[in-house]
């Protein structure tokens, strides 16, 4: 967090610091998704090492979304508390 928010030229607006857990989220969700895409049409797109992997990629990162979602309040109160620290 700490990073991405200083290493974003011009700063960042409040609605872009208010996004940043959303985005995160729905990076992981797309990518479980795409993982579970590939598996079903039969691992074209990323290159497996076992039958399942793309399954158990999935799995793990719809796992992630889950636990962002319980963990939704704890994300924005570190994105807010990096953006005042790093404007400080």
């Amino acid at each position: 967090t700490r990073g991405f928010i200083q290493g974003a030229q011009g700063g960042l607006t409040p609605a872009e610091l208010e996004y940043l857990p959303w985005g995160a989220r729905l990076m992981t969700l797309e990518c479980g998704i795409r993982f579970l895409t590939d598996y079903i049409d039969g691992d074209h797109y990323f290159r497996i090492a076992y039958p399942e992997q793309n399954l158990d990629r999935a799995r793990t990162q719809l796992k992630l979304v889950a636990d962002m979602q319980n963990k939704w309040e704890v994300m924005n109160r570190i994105v807010a508390e990096t953006a005042r620290q790093v404007r400080a």
